[in-house]
């Protein structure tokens, strides 16, 4: 087994690898090789297929995330959860990386205790406001704690930013007619993109199939609805009898075109989507997860929502007639619509990736 620069362990979903991919990307420019690079992640088909598209070497780690829905499957991640952290020990004290990046996420608890086993520096990356169970564990000996909100508490913390995916930093607004011509977008239509996030959101796909028939007074729309493909059997074949745009979508590949097109998008209020959206300046509609490690995504969704940029629907109120609502409220009302849509700051993202790649290249030395 060859020795490699880093580490970078995390995954399980798109918003927690997208990061840990521009890191990468950003280490490549620094004049890192890329089979110097390795990933720890998730089982998941989202980490296989997002990996092997960005052509970096990774080890997949059998294991899910802790729960409290019963007794035996907690048992069951735990007995997991040691499986791995043993393998991913003999794999660093073998591969001998010079730094690990711990991205947050079940995959990122083997590979930091690996570090902390064998004394190989780690550096932390939180892509929420409000740290998750892993990051507040690994930060207990991580060298640093690198943030992307200002707000956000954790041990020898460093602000950097959230770093966003090349694809997104690299998208320009002269681009959109064309990028719309593409997904064959109506030029006088308005484009509201609906997510889920990589997994997809049962209660948004109900909701925003329940909203249709309302949304019909608005003329010119296209509804473009990526429903993901857990909700894809039941959702993505309904037949749709109202007479609007509607597109469903079970998985997007090419979704940087898809958010450079959008004038409006309604989606998850995770820390990847959320920075992508604040990077492009799309006018959003954010439904927080509920549930989540310290209600994370309101507070993600409340940094766009207060001076304007985001209209936040607790998943409680989450309702076709709720959503129909706020959309007519908004794509109606075109001066509202413009002032939602703050100007692009695309060098954002790329900087934060560069920032820390630069931490990881000054904490292995």
């Amino acid at each position: 087994m060859s020795e490699f620069f880093v580490l970078i362990a995390g995954g399980g979903t798109a918003g927690h690898l997208y990061p840990g991919l521009a890191v990468a990307e950003a280490l490549v420019s620094l004049g890192k090789r890329r089979n110097e690079i390795h990933f720890f992640t998730s089982d998941r088909e989202i980490d296989n297929k997002l990996l092997t598209a960005a052509d970096f070497h990774f080890t997949p780690l059998d294991g899910n995330g802790l729960t409290r829905r019963s007794i035996s499957s907690s048992i069951g991640a735990v007995i997991l959860l040691i499986k791995s952290t043993i393998f991913a020990c003999r794999y660093v004290r073998k591969s001998k990386p010079k730094v690990i990046l711990a991205l947050g996420g079940f995959a990122a608890v083997p590979g930091s205790v690996a570090g902390l086993l064998t004394g190989t520096p780690v550096v932390l990356h939180e892509q929420n406001s409000v740290p998750g169970t892993a990051n507040k564990l690994i930060s207990k000996w991580a060298k640093k704690s690198a943030v992307s909100y200002q707000s956000t508490e954790l041990p020898r913390r460093m602000y950097t930013g959230n770093p966003v995916r090349k694809e997104i930093t690299n998208l320009n607004l002269s681009d959109k007619s064309m990028h719309r011509s593409q997904l064959g977008i109506p030029e006088e239509n308005k484009l509201i993109v609906i997510t889920g996030g990589s997994l997809g959101s049962f209660k948004i796909n109900k909701s925003i199939l329940n909203a249709l028939p309302d949304l019909k007074e608005i003329p010119n729309l296209t509804i473009y609805h990526i429903i993901g493909s857990r909700d894809w059997e039941e959702m993505g074949k309904v037949n749709i009898d109202v007479d609007i745009d509607y597109r469903a979508i079970e998985y997007e590949e090419e979704m940087p075109v898809v958010l450079n097109s959008a004038d409006l998008i309604v989606s998850r209020a995770g820390g990847s989507i959320t920075a992508e959206i604040n990077l492009l300046g799309i006018p959003s509609i954010l439904i927080p997860l509920p549930g989540a490690p310290g209600d994370h995504q309101t507070k993600n969704a409340e940094s766009l929502a207060v001076d304007g940029r985001a209209v936040i629907i607790p998943d409680e109120n989450c309702t076709g007639v709720r959503i129909a609502k706020e959309i007519k409220g908004i794509v109606l009302d075109e001066e509202r619509l413009l002032n939602m849509g703050m100007p692009r700051h695309p060098k954002s993202g790329k900087n934060a990736a560069e920032k820390i790649a630069t931490l990881l290249i000054e904490v292995a030395k």
